[in-house]
């Protein structure tokens, strides 16, 4: 099976790691590394939401900038890349990613996210059915309990590290007040950001 664009889903074990990615950073990339190593992943697809529903009272740069963006987060990392799987119309639900995912592909499907992301699963759209889909894979951050107020069956990989002490918001407003951000995102994102001229003050 196939997924967008001639994408390889092939295997018995994927990884999914969705978001707004505005931009992605190098906690983003830690977490998809340690689950494709710890878990056995063939592969980890980055999928950034062409229209998160919920940024609709913020702005939310270009999905080709922030595609281009991951796609530079990810050069020399193995076995990770960019999907464009998702529907370019319409909000870009958690559930609607996963079943995509899970036509292109007979594999199991593993859902990374962080502690922060994994508190607010009870408010997506159809979180029973989010769990029937894929194994979630939940990343430690800001000291944050883990908590499922789901019902119905679930299966979870809680990690104890890397911590991700790092957020989108936060960089993008490092990069607005011309603050230092080494190390934060990838050096490639860094260039592209500066190419592009994002982030900058109005």
């Amino acid at each position: 099976m196939s997924g967008a664009r001639g994408e390889n889903w092939r295997g018995g074990r994927i990884g999914i790691l969705g978001g707004t990615f505005d931009p992605p950073h190098g906690g983003h990339v830690r977490m998809a590394a340690a689950a494709r190593t710890v878990l056995g992943l063939e592969h980890v697809f980055f999928s950034p939401a062409p229209h998160p529903p919920h940024k609709n009272a913020e702005p939310v740069t270009a999905w080709e900038h922030r595609r281009a963006m991951t796609a530079a987060a990810l050069e020399g990392e193995s076995g990770m890349s960019v999907t464009d799987i998702e529907s370019a119309s319409g909000p870009s639900y958690t559930v609607e990613l996963l079943r995509s995912a899970s036509r292109a592909t007979a594999a199991d499907l593993y859902f990374i996210l962080g502690a922060d992301s994994m508190a607010q699963l009870a408010s997506w759209r159809e979180p029973e059915e989010i769990l029937r889909l894929c194994t979630l894979v939940v990343f430690p951050r800001d000291d944050r309990a883990v908590r499922l107020p789901v019902p119905g069956p679930a299966s979870l990989v809680v990690f104890e590290a890397p911590r991700v002490d790092v957020s989108s918001t936060e960089i993008r407003a490092a990069f607005t007040a011309g603050a230092p951000v080494a190390g934060a995102v990838p050096d490639a994102v860094a260039a592209y950001i500066g190419r592009n001229g994002l982030y900058r003050r109005s």
